[in-house]
């Protein structure tokens, strides 16, 4: 008798002792998920507004763009019988999608000549320029440029040696994206002056 009171008693206090890990348990896991929420939205709402400005470097050609969606659009001379670079300067106030979905994007633009994930390959930084939080990425291999400035996933033509220097700044009314593509010889020359023309970026307030 004695011993099966013993057993019940042992029994219910190992179910007291797992409920209340389970109970801890979730109180940690909510407490957490509410801390990174707080994380995000804070830093959503700290983000510099108004008007980003930047300042094209020396030896950059402006030209006209060559798409409704671009802002802006720079020619980088090709260096020992290069093609040209190209710069090119978006936002989508309110749209455009976040980093990372952009920069998965412009990945799927490249490939590797030994099939290997683009990603592998991939430079990437993380700056703070003028209190703008801004990613900054760097890749070379075959880039599959798109035959149609209107449509994605038409036709492509694969240009081999070639690499993309890119960087989105985020700021309250949308990040702004810089992608600058050509031969990674002609981008290779210019990443000094990539990297320098990121350091100009800083928001005007109206």
């Amino acid at each position: 008798m004695k011993t099966r009171i013993l057993m019940m008693f042992t029994l219910g206090l190992i179910a007291l002792l797992a409920f209340s890990c389970s109970s801890k348990k979730q109180e940690n896991e909510t407490a957490g998920n509410n801390e990174t929420a707080g994380k995000i939205e804070a830093h959503s709402g700290s983000l510099p507004s108004g008007q980003l400005m930047f300042t094209a470097q020396k030896g950059w050609i402006e030209e006209k763009p060559s798409s409704s969606m671009r802002k802006a659009q720079y020619s980088l001379p090709g260096v020992n019988g290069q093609e040209n670079a190209t710069m090119a300067v978006f936002f989508f106030p309110g749209t455009g999608g976040s980093v990372e979905q952009n920069l998965q994007r412009w990945y799927g633009q490249f490939k590797e000549p030994d099939g290997s994930p683009v990603t592998d390959h991939v430079e990437r930084k993380q700056v703070n320029v003028n209190n703008l939080p801004v990613t900054e990425v760097y890749v070379t291999g075959t880039f599959l440029q798109s035959q149609s400035t209107m449509m994605m996933g038409g036709p492509v033509e694969e240009k081999t040696g070639y690499a993309m220097w890119a960087a989105i700044a985020e700021t309250a009314e949308g990040p702004w994206f810089f992608k600058a593509t050509g031969p990674q010889e002609t981008i290779d020359h210019w990443r000094k002056s990539l990297n320098d023309f990121a350091k100009t970026f800083h928001v005007q307030n109206s």
